[in-house]
């Protein structure tokens, strides 16, 4: 069976080589056989086809017979592929390959006899010779469309992608830079034998392939339709322009790629986007069309012509398509020439624009869904473990159920950024990532998920996402917390501070919070942000009262008086006994160490209350911020990301080592948390989505996008 393999693939090869050598040979002998018959007709012609006949005028063939011709013999090659059982894509390149090799041998053969020069000399002559490469793509086209199907993966769409773009730049080139050599004519000096309009299109079909591209690597099959038409549509300018063989083939080999691959890129676009796409095509359409009208009646009563609106209406629409308006001649200046590039290029902006939005990702909508929200709530009370869990409840994430479990995201520029592990029971956690993966990139959502914790690292790991450290967790063990010991004196000398100044703490449950007292803690919250808006999404609620019941607690530090002076807002995590910091607001001018007094509170409450552990903030980057080595013992990368950390904190207000310090204080367990993406190049959006989704990006709103919290009316979760 071993010693088989080699041998039936080698046999295999050489059948296909075979039939690429007698199906090509049978197709150019019947381009010598029709050049007599179809030597007149119009159209534009491929020269050097019969490299055999080099009289003048007899070496050419119209270009549709050519196309034909190895068109069918593409689709015979096509056949023969698909029965020796080889996938699109194998099919494709194989007959393309190996047609280009055989035609250019062929040809130079061609080149020997006719010119009589030496075989490497008519091989240098036959690479020249262009319309190989037509035929060459014709076949592979053939082996794309009839080889087998094969199973999609996740390598072949980002790999594509990277093609169809080059394939833009490469039709941006062609229009605007000029050829100074004659190798290939990927690009072509602007002369008068050029058409203008087949030049200006290279432009707009180049960038339009620029942004397919990116809809191509979310797998969307939008963007796989656009970027097949907008290929064909390069092939045919690139034609009509010289015409140039190599710009045309490339693009067409690369349309063959998509074709081969087409099962890859199922995901149909957002149905809202195809209104909007239309609005904007419909608008610059009418925005081009009136702006042609009224340049050409101008010109034309300049010129002293008439002024019929049928006829002007009619011109404007030649201009459309690149025509020159009737009469343009009698017009002073290079009008002709101007004019219908002008209302062209409105209309290519707007094609440009409809196309964006026709392949954009997705938008999230949130909406009031009280069902949804209930069943969140119940399964956060019964499943919610983690610390994190009781923040998937925000009103302005969506939550995703599969199963028993739910995820809780938001969609921040086409980043679904996940708020935590799957909710739900530990043997559901590797099908509810799997179940939200297949969602988002249905949608072109790439995926970021922040604050994951340690303990599903492998099953993130097994389907090929990428973990980076995030930062630490801090965590009182509320059993063995203890205020004696050196370690604890600022803690302890800060407590007694308060005591003695006749400060005393409450605990009370969000259930039995009364109007009075809501009010008083709603004061103080609006004292401490001072204006601004509250930031978090990860580990903080967005309203200190957006949970009710026994699912929440405040721990309230009264003043001498009697007022409230500050609280802390905690979530309840009812699966795992523990309770998780959200907020500390607290009115400006009280003593040092006011917090660290609520948290002492708080750790002896919940201790007595049988609460095994309480969760303070998150400490971004705790491992490296709180290293205290010198910094000589730094390696040179720890260095660099310490000194970029510390001056972002700076620019941006962020309370990174200030919380590291907090924490400390308490002696805490440090459990590490991780951001999970799908991709390392996906790594610069989704810093900047998750830093606007906890808005710590000066306008943040804008980055979020429209709909970021959903409508009053959603209510609490009861």
């Amino acid at each position: 069976m071993t010693r088989r393999g080699p041998l039936v693939a080698a046999a295999r090869a050489a059948v296909l080589a075979l039939a690429i050598i007698l199906v090509t040979s049978v197709a150019t002998g019947w381009l010598y056989f029709l050049r007599a018959s179809v030597a007149h007709w119009p159209g534009p012609e491929v020269h050097d086809a019969l490299p055999l006949d080099e009289l003048p005028g007899h070496d050419s063939v119209p270009l549709v017979v050519y196309i034909v011709v190895f068109g069918v013999a593409g689709a015979a090659l096509g056949l023969v592929a698909r029965a020796m059982r080889l996938d699109r894509l194998a099919a494709g390149l194989a007959l393309a390959a190996g047609a280009g090799v055989w035609l250019l041998v062929v040809d130079a053969v061609c080149v020997l006899i006719v010119r009589q020069e030496s075989f490497g000399q008519g091989l240098r002559a036959a690479v020249g010779l262009q319309p190989g490469y037509l035929a060459a793509a014709l076949c592979g086209a053939g082996g794309a469309l009839a080889g087998r199907s094969s199973p999609a993966d996740q390598i072949a769409p980002r790999l594509l992608s990277w093609l169809v773009a080059g394939g833009g730049l490469i039709d941006i080139l062609s229009a605007v830079a000029p050829r100074p050599g004659a190798a290939f004519g990927l690009v072509e000096r602007f002369g008068p034998g050029t058409p203008p309009t087949a030049r200006g299109l290279l432009v707009p079909a180049g960038i339009l392939l620029l942004i397919v591209s990116r809809g191509l690597a979310r797998r969307n099959r939008r963007a796989w339709r656009l970027a097949v038409v907008l290929l064909g549509l390069s092939a045919l300018l690139h034609l009509l322009r010289g015409p140039d063989y190599a710009g045309a083939v490339v693009t067409v080999l690369i349309a063959v790629a998509l074709v081969a691959r087409r099962q890859d890129f199922p995901h149909r676009g957002d149905p809202a986007a195809e209104v909007s796409a239309l609005v904007r095509l419909t608008a610059m359409l009418g925005l081009a069309m009136a702006y042609g009208i009224v340049v050409l009646a101008l010109y034309r009563m300049a010129g002293g012509l008439s002024v019929a609106m049928p006829s002007v209406l009619l011109d404007t629409i030649r201009a459309l398509v690149g025509v020159a308006p009737r009469g343009s001649q009698y017009i002073p200046g290079d009008f002709s020439r101007w004019f219908p590039l002008s209302v062209l290029s409105i209309a290519a902006i707007g094609v440009i624009w409809a196309a964006e939005v026709w392949i954009r990702p997705w938008r999230q909508r949130l909406f009031a869904d009280t069902g949804a929200q209930d069943r969140a709530a119940g399964i956060v009370r019964r499943w919610g473990a983690d610390t994190l869990a009781p923040f998937a409840l925000r009103p302005d994430k969506e939550w995703f159920f599969t199963g028993q479990s739910l995820l809780a995201y938001h969609v921040v520029r086409g980043v679904a950024v996940v708020s935590g592990d799957p909710v739900g029971p530990a043997a559901e956690a590797g099908a509810a990532v799997d179940d939200f993966l297949g969602y988002a990139r249905s949608r072109g959502w790439h995926v970021a998920v922040l604050g994951a914790s340690g303990r599903l690292l492998p099953t993130y790991v097994e389907r090929g996402l990428h973990p980076l450290y995030h930062g630490d967790e801090a965590v009182i063990d509320t059993a063995g917390f203890s205020l004696e010991g050196r370690a604890m004196r600022a803690v302890r000398q800060g407590a007694r501070r308060l005591d003695r100044d006749m400060y005393h703490a409450e605990v009370v449950m969000a259930g039995d919070v009364t109007e009075q007292l809501r009010a008083d803690l709603a004061d103080v919250d609006a004292a401490w942000l001072h204006g601004g808006f509250r930031k978090g999404f990860t580990m903080e609620f967005d309203d200190p009262f957006r949970l009710g019941g026994s699912d929440a607690l405040f721990v309230i530090g009264r003043d001498e008086q009697g007022r409230v002076a500050g609280f802390l807002h905690l979530a309840v995590c009812q699966a795992s006994q523990s309770l998780s910091l959200s907020s500390m607001p607290r009115r400006r001018g009280l003593p040092n160490g006011f917090n660290a007094w609520l948290v002492v509170t708080a750790v002896t409450w919940a201790r007595d209350h049988g609460f095994k552990c309480l969760s303070l903030n998150f400490s971004p980057f705790a491992g490296l911020l709180g290293n205290e080595a010198p910094a000589g013992t730094l390696s040179l990368p720890q260095r660099i990301q310490r000194r970029a950390l510390l001056r972002l904190k700076r620019v941006l207000a962020l309370q990174l080592d200030n919380l590291l310090r907090f924490n400390r204080q308490f002696g805490p367990d440090w459990v590490p948390r991780y951001m999970i993406i799908e991709h390392r190049a996906d790594l610069p959006r989704v810093v900047v989505a998750a830093m606007a989704a906890e808005g710590y990006l000066p306008h943040a709103g804008l980055l979020r996008g429209p709909g970021w919290s959903r409508a009053a009316t959603a209510g609490a979760p009861r």
